[in-house]
């Protein structure tokens, strides 16, 4: 990327955008680059080019439909990524940035295919995408061997919202039962 000279945080924000669309293209990989390569500058650059990216695959989704998608992605796939979203919110989508057990760039299309509204749709994917360039990103800007406290507070942090979040979808089912 520095071989870009000044073209390189471009380079980098249409690289990132692309790994939303297209599978090969590492995203990690490329977000521990912009932290080791630009630092913060690299972490505005992915906080912001991801975001972009997830956005217009939902959008992308949402305005084509199931014909489009099921020939960029696998059909089997999103059906079943789109069954155990259905009815979810914004936490859900959180969540599906944020923890490594979703493919997190097909939950835009799913999220696009279901009925969450873009606005909330745009609060996880802006607080996900966030939580996740920030994390992935300090790992380069620390030369691949971040301190300790870092991973403390990540473990700690993502648990806790995990908790919460679990803590909420309990209450929330015992109001729904109640009502």
């Amino acid at each position: 990327l520095q071989g870009f000279g000044a073209w390189g945080p471009f380079v980098l924000f249409v690289l990132l955008v692309a790994q939303v669309f297209v599978a090969v293209i590492p995203g990690h990989a490329l977000m521990v680059t912009a932290g080791y390569a630009y630092g913060i500058l690299g972490l505005c650059v992915v906080i912001v080019s991801t975001i972009i990216g997830s956005q217009v695959a939902f959008f992308i989704a949402r305005r084509y439909g199931r014909n489009l998608i099921y020939k960029l992605a696998s059909p089997q796939i999103i059906e079943r990524w789109d069954g155990m979203a259905r009815n979810q919110g914004t936490m859900f989508y959180f969540f599906s940035f944020v923890l490594p057990i979703f493919p997190s760039d097909l939950m835009c299309y799913v999220a696009g295919l279901g009925t969450i509204s873009a606005r909330r749709f745009l609060i996880s994917n802006i607080c996900g995408r966030s939580v996740v360039a920030i994390s992935i990103t300090l790992i380069g800007m620390y030369g691949l061997n971040p301190p300790l406290w870092f991973w403390l507070v990540a473990v700690l942090g993502l648990a806790g919202l995990f908790v919460g979040w679990m803590i909420f979808k309990k209450r929330k089912g015992i109001q729904k039962d109640n009502s």
